[in-house]
């Protein structure tokens, strides 16, 4: 009986521990697609970035030998040239048309876009995950036997796919969960 309450108290202080719905889909959406902060910051990095401008450079080194034997006008012709050229350049130029707006403008805009949708799709399953995982500890409270094996097992599979949703997360819970499966097949 004494081992009955104390797992009841352990399990009890464990589920205490465990992340919030609200925390589980956080770290879902963050560990998804980022925070929409990282968003913000993308388009103001962009926006800055058309106050920059582009600069070119080019150093261009060219050596010349040349040899020239010969007659020229029945007199002998040797020639011995050498020339040695260097040239340099920088261009700078600003494009003052992407100051006002800029093609990656929109597709940025369409990038966080569809991160947002995959921060809500990724929270909306981290939330039934989340429901499910509450359901099955509830329901493994109530079996014994053979079928309090499987449902072990269940609750394992769910805990670790909300594990890899949210980047680790319920990695305790996951391994506690590994843990009791094993002292229960003993």
């Amino acid at each position: 009986m004494r081992l009955f309450v104390a797992f009841w108290m352990l399990a009890a202080a464990a589920r205490a521990s465990e992340p919030t719905l609200v925390e589980a889909q956080a770290a879902a959406a963050r560990h998804a697609a980022g925070t929409g902060a990282d968003d913000a910051d993308r388009t103001s990095r962009l926006r800055a970035s058309h106050f920059a401008p582009t600069v070119r450079g080019e150093l261009i080194g060219k050596t010349d030998d040349r040899t020239r034997r010969g007659e020229f006008r029945l007199a002998p012709l040797r020639e011995d040239d050498a020339a040695q050229a260097r040239t340099w350049g920088i261009v700078v130029t600003w494009d003052l048309a992407q100051l006002v707006y800029s093609r990656e403008e929109g597709q940025l805009a369409l990038a966080h876009q569809h991160l947002a949708r995959v921060r809500r799709e990724v929270a909306v399953q981290a939330a039934r995950l989340w429901i499910e995982r509450r359901q099955k500890c509830a329901a493994l409270q109530k079996l014994s036997g053979p079928l309090r094996r499987e449902a072990s097992l269940d609750l394992l599979r769910v805990t670790a796919e909300l594990d890899a949703l949210t980047g680790g997360l319920y990695r305790e819970a996951l391994a506690e969960a590994d843990g009791h499966l094993g002292e229960e097949s003993r």
